[in-house]
């Protein structure tokens, strides 16, 4: 994307930073393992692997921050702390900070928490944010634009994607429970089952989603990676149904099961049947 404008240097560098800034796709060139750090007991510290899947050198910058999970599921920046959220930030340590990665090359991160003595029993999460950019993001050139000859700049805007990685740390002896409280098509029409979870308890829950027809031995349909994070109590997980699924699935008994992927903590989590 190229801008030609008379503004002011000043000027230009800040729209470059908005431009920045906007919201964009999970950076898909840049693979991460694991994508979720759970250390409980004595655990202290682990590992992420990066991977550079894109074709040019990228530079990644690590931070950590503080978010909070919405009903939906999405999950937003927490600039306060609100009543039963507890974070892990003050503890976390990482490094290196900063990774300049060839095309294919990979590197790992080391990842250590320290918990403060006393600290009250509670699960502890923060995340880490992991920011790509190609090595020449920001650059500017200051040529005059090829269809001006007024002194106009050109200004080239290359995405600064992130993908973030939660970070949770468990102190004392912790349980959770969920139920699934309701499933139905979405009344608008647009082939979305809406499953209702309630979570109980002092931790989270991580699992996936798994749909099976009454009589049949396997799903026909699952989402991976459902999570509901503490302090919430729900979740309205949305499942976009694919037409031919949907078709499989309408007027049956469909047995729904919330099945852990939490290896700490593995095993069925709840599970209900409705007629779709």
């Amino acid at each position: 994307m190229y801008f030609s404008t008379r503004r002011s240097p000043v000027a230009l560098l800040l729209a470059t930073l908005a431009a920045q800034a906007l919201p964009v796709p999970a950076a898909a060139q840049l693979m991460v393992a694991p994508t979720r750090v759970v250390l409980a007991g004595a655990e202290r510290s682990t590992e992420l692997i990066l991977v550079n899947k894109s074709d040019a050198q990228t530079a990644y910058r690590i931070d950590v921050e503080n978010r909070r999970m919405r009903r939906d599921g999405s999950l937003e920046t927490a600039t306060d702390t609100r009543d039963g959220e507890l974070f892990a930030a003050d503890m976390i340590r990482f490094s290196p900070r900063r990774v300049i990665l060839e095309a294919g090359a990979r590197q790992s991160v080391r990842v250590s928490v320290t918990p403060p003595a006393g600290l009250a029993p509670g699960e502890y999460r923060s995340h880490l944010r992991l920011m790509a950019a190609p090595t020449n993001a920001g650059t500017a050139s200051t040529a005059p634009a090829e269809d001006a000859n007024d002194g106009s700049l050109s200004i080239q805007l290359i995405a600064v994607r992130s993908v973030t990685i939660p970070v949770i740390v468990r102190i004392g002896t912790l349980d959770a429970s969920a139920t699934i409280d309701n499933a139905a098509m979405n009344r608008a029409g647009d082939d979305m089952l809406v499953v209702k979870l309630t979570r109980a308890g002092t931790r989270s829950t991580y699992g996936d989603l798994r749909l099976t027809i009454a009589g049949e031995a396997n799903p026909v349909y699952s989402v991976r990676g459902i999570a509901i994070y503490t302090p919430n109590t729900d979740r309205d997980v949305l499942l976009p149904l694919p037409a031919d699924i949907k078709a499989k699935l309408a007027g049956h008994d469909v047995r729904i099961d919330y099945v852990s992927s939490d290896p700490k903590a593995p095993g069925l989590i709840a599970t209900r049947r409705v007629q779709l």
